[in-house]
């Protein structure tokens, strides 16, 4: 960062969740920023969750079809 800005706005980060200018070393701008951001995370886990089981249910699917189709010789 330049000098001048430096100068001008002083040390500062940004809010993760709607960008405003916040204190260095915090996250969050507000409890309502916090709460967001976790409540997003929490959706984005249960999402990865869902779609993991999903991809191994598919999977013991055709594992069970394949046993079911092909007759042991």
């Amino acid at each position: 960062m330049s000098k001048r800005k430096e100068e001008k706005w002083g040390p500062h980060s940004h809010c993760i969740v709607c960008g405003a200018a916040i204190p260095e070393g915090k996250r969050f701008c507000s409890k309502e920023c916090e709460e967001k951001y976790y409540e997003s995370e929490r959706k984005y886990k249960r999402a990865q969750t869902m779609m993991f089981m999903t991809l191994v249910g598919i999977v013991v699917l055709f594992m069970v079809f394949y046993l079911i189709a092909v007759p042991p010789s």
